[in-house]
């Protein structure tokens, strides 16, 4: 028989520092404005250790009850994961926040600010989002300080992949953690989840193809608001970017002139755009490729050259009836 714990009250500091780190929003849902409520991970209401604690709304903390079937429906293990990804991103929104002007004071960061956000972190010993608050406002030797110490702690396998994924170092994550990691994932069938830890892994073209996976999977389920959150942090990560140097490095490959040169303006590289086009003059001429002409004539800045073009390819867009006339 279960022994009934005694329930005490979350100390105030130590409540008011886990519903700061959650931005007092449910880490499951995310839904805000909700009320919540500081749930004891491992069921000991007598114990207040921060480590054990996560902030659910009473919706949220009602599937933690429920029991049947082989386990319960939002388990202690579901919990962590919710809870450390939520307050990853809590302290990644605030620190960059804080770099892209919210927090700037004559056009440098908020040094009382920040070192108050850091205190709070490091007196909760939440030495991950101590790393994600150095690496969003750019110091590197704090943040890979906080990393090494967060690591000493033997920190969860997802939480090891995430914090090397900030450093750009997956060389040094064990393989073990993460074949462990990947085998997880892919069992719970959480694409979502999975395409971060590959963008963390450096495997960008895996990790689009799960991005899109999760979402569509969550257009399905007409779980609308986790389709457009996934859409936004997509459209918000460098995936995008490591896919356009994914493709440039495949048509340099195939030697694919035209593509390379689409995929060096996307990326916004207009320096290696230049050079390009410059290597290959002698061949865009005799090619009489009208746009790779009218390019080269900008990165010559032969402006008589480039009118002339443009002349050319509005008579040849005339001559092919592309005269913007819209038909069915």
């Amino acid at each position: 028989m279960r022994t009934k714990k005694n329930r005490e009250q979350v100390p105030k500091d130590v409540a008011a520092r886990v519903l700061f780190y959650s931005d007092r929003t449910c880490c499951v849902c995310r839904v805000r404005g909700k009320p919540v409520q500081i749930h004891h991970i491992d069921e000991d209401p007598s114990k207040s250790d921060i480590r054990d604690l996560a902030v659910l709304c009473f919706e949220c903390h009602r599937e933690t009850q429920i029991r049947g079937g082989f386990d319960r429906k939002l388990d202690a293990e579901q919990v962590i994961l919710y809870r450390d990804d939520w307050n990853r991103l809590i302290a990644r929104n605030r620190a960059a926040e804080e770099v892209e002007g919210g927090r700037e004071s004559h056009g440098s960061i908020d040094v009382e600010y920040s070192t108050t956000i850091a205190e709070i972190y490091r007196e909760g010993q939440h030495y991950d989002l101590l790393s994600i608050h150095y690496n969003a406002i750019g110091n590197k030797e704090l943040r890979d300080k906080y990393i090494a110490i967060a690591i000493e702690r033997k920190p969860s396998d997802d939480t090891i992949i995430f914090l090397r994924g900030l450093q750009s170092r997956p060389d040094l994550i064990p393989k073990e953690v993460i074949k462990r990691e990947y085998k997880r994932k892919t069992g719970q069938k959480n694409w979502l989840q999975r395409a971060r830890m590959l963008s963390n892994l450096g495997r960008h073209r895996e990790a689009a193809a799960d991005y899109f996976r999760g979402i569509k999977a969550s257009l399905n389920k007409n779980e609308i608001f986790s389709a457009a959150y996934y859409l936004k942090e997509l459209s918000q990560s460098h995936l995008i970017e490591e896919l356009f140097v994914l493709a440039l490095k495949q048509e340099q490959a195939d030697g694919d002139l035209w593509w390379q040169v689409r995929s060096l303006q996307e990326l916004g590289w207009y320096s290696e755009l230049n050079a390009l086009l410059k290597q290959n003059e002698n061949y865009i001429r005799e090619s009489g490729d009208l746009h790779l002409l009218e390019l080269l004539a900008l990165s010559n800045g032969d402006h008589s050259a480039w009118l002339e073009i443009q002349k050319e390819i509005a008579m040849h867009d005339v001559s092919s009836g592309e005269d913007g006339e819209i038909t069915q």
